[in-house]
């Protein structure tokens, strides 16, 4: 069974950078509301 972990970041003016960052660490943007994204990824043990 596939676990997950979740971050949340809120939303600031020019986060490219950290979003990639981000996305080279293994998240993935699951939903955005009210300036707050939600990310997950597979947790490894």
């Amino acid at each position: 069974m596939k676990r997950y972990e979740y971050k949340k970041v809120y939303v600031l003016w020019g986060m490219e950078r950290k979003l990639n960052q981000l996305g080279y660490e293994g998240w993935e943007l699951v939903a955005v509301d009210n300036c707050v994204m939600f990310l997950k990824r597979e947790y490894n043990d």
